[in-house]
């Protein structure tokens, strides 16, 4: 089944309004007491932290796309359950983070987002909802259409008065290759704009993918490695289609195009990712 403009716009407004939903939910419960556990997969702490509200927030919005689950015929992959592989089957699929950034919303700290997105079989991302609850703004875009900020069209915001920005997971940070990625950026950042690095490590990669997008020039750069993790789908799908429409178009670490529908794995750390906008 090939979804037009105008399914996808429809698909866009269902997703709009879950993501609101799971929210609401999800800022009604930061800084309160919840329980928070481990889903025991190994790689960082990042991504192997998970929180009764992470768990809540995914049943609320599978709930809310569950009719367009069957209007469409669409398949289904949320990081707090299992990968049932109809993502290799049907010709779209939701993909769902119900809490980017869960290790920020534990501490208390803003970086944490609600994303959905809608990915073809292809491996890309075809609508694209980002929510900042602790912000409360609300990004959105389909594949080939404008990106809407709080319902007002967005465009890249560019500060020609200040020096590069380059966002990094706290993953990266305690690698022994991040100090060089640094070393090199500060270069960069003093030679073409005349001004010191900002160096940003606090947020989940949803909002580090939009501090892209709202404070060039900047970057977020996830290295490849051999290690399992390094991010999945559902990470990205969102704020791919948002950052592409926008005029960013992500990359992996090689700047091979994106596929966020891999056979063999839901994870990305072979391939890492880059948003620039330079």
């Amino acid at each position: 089944m090939e979804l037009d403009i105008k399914d996808l716009e429809v698909l866009r407004d269902i997703a709009k309004k879950a993501a609101l939903k799971a929210g609401k939910h999800v800022i009604a419960c930061f800084g309160t007491n919840f329980k928070i556990g481990s889903k025991n997969k190994g790689g960082s702490l990042a991504a192997d932290v998970v929180t009764e509200v992470d768990i809540k927030s995914q049943e609320i919005i599978f709930s809310s796309l569950q009719e367009s689950i069957k209007k469409y015929d669409l398949g289904w992959l949320g990081e707090e359950s299992e990968d049932d592989k109809s993502r290799l089957i049907k010709d779209y699929f939701w993909t769902v983070d119900p809490i980017d950034g869960t290790l920020p919303f534990t501490k208390k700290t803003p970086g944490f987002a609600v994303a959905i997105g809608l990915v073809n079989k292809k491996g890309e991302a075809v609508v694209g909802v980002a929510y900042d609850p602790y912000h409360d703004h609300l990004y959105d875009a389909v594949k080939g259409g404008k990106v809407y900020k709080d319902g007002a069209e967005f465009t890249i915001q560019y500060n020609k008065n200040k020096g590069l920005t380059f966002y990094s997971d706290l993953s990266f940070v305690s690698s022994g290759a991040h100090p060089y990625l640094v070393q090199s950026l500060e270069r960069i950042s003093l030679e073409k704009y005349n001004a010191p690095l900002e160096v940003v490590t606090h947020q989940g990669a949803v909002m580090n993918a939009m501090g892209v997008l709202e404070n060039a020039p900047a970057v977020y750069i996830k290295p490849h490695r051999d290690k399992l993790g390094g991010g999945c789908a559902w990470d990205f799908a969102a704020s791919s289609c948002i950052a592409e429409a926008a005029g960013c178009v992500p990359t992996d670490y090689f700047g091979n195009k994106i596929n966020l529908n891999k056979e063999e794995s839901t994870y990305m750390n072979n391939e890492g990712i880059k948003y620039e906008v330079w």
